[in-house]
């Protein structure tokens, strides 16, 4: 299935790992890992397994000796490593364990995600190379076999702390993780008193191959690219939710809290999830969201926590008052003080809407009628005048001006046209 080159090295003897291990947590610190004579510093030691092999190269690169060139190898001459059938995309090559590394020599044990003509494959093989190795003819390539996604039962778990969802099949031990950006922060704004995400918490819920849209249009910023939905529990029609993985909106991908509620994801990424989704013979993928995970599985991809969005409160503590954006959208604000992660805890009754509530349209109907009995009170009061102009601007007041410039701009961007549901 995969065709073999030989490697003109010799393997020398292998360190014992109780020894390796000394040395790195005497040299390198308690964190550090020592797998064969690959040193993994504290940073790197839950961010290899799991990881795209260019995304290993471009943050650690001197970390796996020879590796970018394992990589550009799969990149230019895919069919030279995986020629079960006519490849259409390669969605993603990863290592499946540590890399085994001695003396002048490097084994790696790696997975692939290949999308052939026809089906999809999950192929394992190692490859065993001399440090200095570029040419794919200086390199061993070894099967290991292959998973057919029909034949897997994936299940997918998101940490909204640490930015990341980990995809993972625990029968046949396939696991990978991708970076993302999730929803930002609500101070006590739409849900007063207390510090919350906008991308809700799921505990039971589901990605239905029915509900995801593979092309969306409208709005335009989701360029066309996979729309997919999460559902609160696995009844299609009333468990549906406007929350979904997309393309990175902005010009670059930021894994950051910057959203409104739903998770953004690197093209690659989405392209490879939304496949892995909609090959499968399973018409539902259980997906759980919380604010922490127990895998502690990571990505390398930087984080951005000093500088965050949240909620725009044109109020006061006591009576908050957020506006809508040109978006029709909760408006967001940058802050540059550091994001409070710390007051991000999960609980157990913490399940979509049950204890925080982000619909906007109910929120409005609240916000409304509590700015129309402030109003009316200070009406009563004498502090307002009495005209239907002093009232208006007093109901008014907080909210952003509607232009002409805003009208054209959702007319352009179709969002006119769509339901608050498909906003997000």
């Amino acid at each position: 299935m995969i065709r073999q080159a030989i490697v003109s090295s010799t393997i020398a003897v292998l360190l014992t790992m109780s020894v390796q291990d000394v040395y790195a947590q005497a040299v390198l610190g308690k964190n550090s890992l020592l797998t064969n004579q690959l040193i993994v510093p504290a940073e790197a030691a839950n961010k290899v397994v799991g990881v795209r092999l260019d995304d290993l190269v471009n943050n650690f690169p001197s970390l796996v000796p020879g590796l970018a060139n394992v990589a550009a190898n799969i990149k230019s001459n895919p069919q030279a490593f995986f020629n079960s059938g006519t490849i259409e995309v390669v969605h993603n090559v990863f290592l499946n364990k540590l890399p085994e590394v001695t003396p002048g020599m490097v084994r790696l044990s790696v997975t692939a995600y290949v999308k052939y003509k026809g089906f999809s494959n999950f192929e394992r093989f190692t490859v065993s190379y001399n440090n200095g190795a570029k040419k794919l003819a200086d390199m061993l390539i070894q099967s290991e076999g292959s998973v057919n996604l029909r034949d897997t039962a994936f299940s997918i778990t998101v940490g909204l702390v640490d930015r990341k969802v980990i995809i993972e099949d625990s029968m046949y031990d396939i696991k990978f993780v991708f970076p993302i950006g999730v929803g930002g922060f609500d101070e006590g704004v739409l849900n007063e008193g207390r510090v919350s995400l906008l991308t809700p918490r799921f505990q039971n819920g589901v990605i239905d191959q029915r509900a995801v849209i593979s092309k969306r249009e409208k709005p335009r910023y989701f360029d066309g690219k996979p729309f997919i939905r999460l559902l609160k529990g696995n009844d299609i029609r009333n468990d549906m939710t406007a929350i979904g993985f997309h393309t990175e909106i902005n010009d670059s991908f930021v894994r950051g809290f910057d959203s409104h509620g739903c998770m953004r994801l690197r093209v690659p990424d989405l392209m490879a999830l939304h496949d892995l989704i909609m090959d499968n013979d399973e018409q539902q993928t259980p997906i759980t969201v919380s604010y922490k995970t127990k895998d502690q599985a990571d990505h390398p991809a930087g984080k951005r926590n000093k500088t965050y969005k949240t909620v725009l409160n044109n109020g006061t503590k006591e009576s908050p008052f957020f506006p809508l954006d040109r978006d029709n959208l909760v408006q967001l604000t940058y802050r540059e003080t550091g994001a409070p992660l710390d007051k991000l805890i999960d609980s157990a009754d913490d399940n979509y809407e049950d204890v925080f509530s982000y619909d906007t349209q109910e929120q409005l109907k609240e916000q409304n009628a509590r700015r129309k009995n402030e109003c009316q009170a200070k009406l009563m009061a004498g502090t307002i005048g009495t005209s239907q102009k002093d009232m208006e601007k007093c109901l008014d007041a907080g909210k952003r001006e509607d232009s002409a410039k805003d009208r054209i701009y959702r007319k352009f961007m179709g969002i006119d046209s769509i339901t608050a549901l498909d906003l997000f």
